[in-house]
């Protein structure tokens, strides 16, 4: 991502309208007020949650060839004190060889913030505070903070929409909400409607992931 670290992938493109030339067949009366258009619809969610969805990425130091490939995927779902919550493997590496995969256990509010109840360890329900980790709408600064399986916080803060570095999927996402984590170890760039695009691990963001291949169920 191009942020200084990195750019993350973000979020959906700015739909544009189309204007076409001439007047009005019914003109409305003189006075009339202009009618403002009406947004319809939730935006869809920065982080898709459907069983069998998978996100695959190209992985390389910063600036040079990808060399390995990581994948997050859903594998299924469970319940959390009556809620439905979705158990999404994340994929870390350290190095191309140390891969790191844990699993959360998310769903999105009717207002589509991505909210985590728990993790999934050696197959038992590990349940945590509530804690929204990506917003639907995200401030720059805002603290996203939430709780680690052994009880202590992970640092992550919304940094800002920023565009991707050009990943083999999709381009360049030209507006994604990039989280930093970890005392910015990791980030993680959120395009609408499609989930994360990039992501970058450290330390100091040295590998690279773009997303290059991608199932939403």
């Amino acid at each position: 991502m191009r942020t200084g670290f990195l750019t993350i992938v973000t979020a959906a493109a700015l739909a544009a309208c189309g204007g076409g030339g001439g007047s009005s067949p019914n003109p409305l009366p003189s006075g009339t007020p202009t009618p403002v258009p009406t947004a319809t619809g939730t935006p869809p969610p920065f982080q898709p949650l459907a069983v069998g969805d998978q996100w695959t990425y190209a992985c390389g130091l910063r600036g040079q060839p990808s060399t390995f490939t990581i994948q997050n995927s859903i594998g299924g779902t469970t319940t959390i004190n009556g809620q439905t919550v979705y158990e999404f493997a994340l994929q870390i590496p350290s190095s191309p060889t140390q891969i790191a995969t844990t699993t959360m256990l998310l769903a999105n509010d009717a207002q589509n913030n991505l909210t985590i109840y728990g993790y999934l360890v050696n197959g038992q329900i590990q349940a945590v505070k509530p804690t929204i980790i990506a917003g639907s709408n995200p401030q720059d600064g805002q603290d996203y903070s939430y709780p680690a399986p052994d009880g202590s916080i992970v640092s992550r803060t919304f940094e800002k929409f920023t565009s991707t570095n050009p990943t083999p999927y999709g381009g360049v996402y030209p507006r994604v909400a990039v989280y930093y984590e970890t005392n910015a170890t990791h980030n993680y760039g959120y395009d609408a409607g499609l989930g994360i695009a990039e992501e970058d691990h450290g330390p100091n963001f040295q590998y690279d992931c773009l997303l290059s291949a991608l199932v939403l169920k």
